[in-house]
């Protein structure tokens, strides 16, 4: 039996007898351009004000600069119906100091059917080593209701700050 040394996409395109450029794809599974972003927002959720700190957010959670690129299907996944959100912002020295921050000072974290949140590396090289303890920690701190949460990303940012800084938006199920 003769073994298959090309990349499944290939034989897949080839079998379909369909050509279809990567960038196409790429655009398909992610949101690249603000007002790709802005439009996607506003067909999901046409309540949700442009200049609220939640549009605002999201608009930057997949924006550019973003050091891992978001699915678009996070973002239908987050702004499904009957949720409320909120945007929780927080600092310290590091990452897992913002992580501790969120959980004890914002105790409705517990009831998050949904989070999305990104991390704002202070000025240097990110310590990607940090970052995945921060999230080991948030995933233990919040193992109540994680395995149901939809979604739940994170990203990181590059900052000009000293400090790091965690900024969170949370869906909370506006039927409780």
């Amino acid at each position: 039996m003769p073994v298959c040394k090309q990349p499944v996409a290939t034989l897949v395109l080839r079998a379909t007898a369909k050509k279809i450029p990567w960038p196409t794809l790429e655009s398909y599974y992610f949101l690249h351009m603000p007002e790709e972003i802005t439009s996607q927002i506003k067909r999901l959720a046409p309540l949700l004000e442009e200049d609220s700190d939640v549009f605002r957010e999201l608009s930057t959670f997949f924006g550019e600069g973003a050091k891992i690129e978001m699915h678009r299907d996070d973002l239908s996944k987050f702004l499904q119906d009957n949720r409320t959100f909120e945007v929780v912002r927080v600092s310290g020295k590091s990452y897992k100091d913002c992580v501790y921050e969120l959980v004890d000072n914002y105790p409705e974290m517990m009831d998050a059917i949904g989070m999305l949140r990104y991390y704002k590396a202070p000025a240097g090289k990110i310590k990607w080593e940090e970052v995945e303890a921060a999230e080991i920690a948030m995933g233990n701190e919040l193992t109540t209701n994680a395995y149901g949460w939809a979604p739940d990303a994170w990203t990181i940012f590059e900052s000009s700050d000293t400090e790091h800084s965690l900024v969170a938006i949370v869906a909370l199920d506006s039927l409780l």
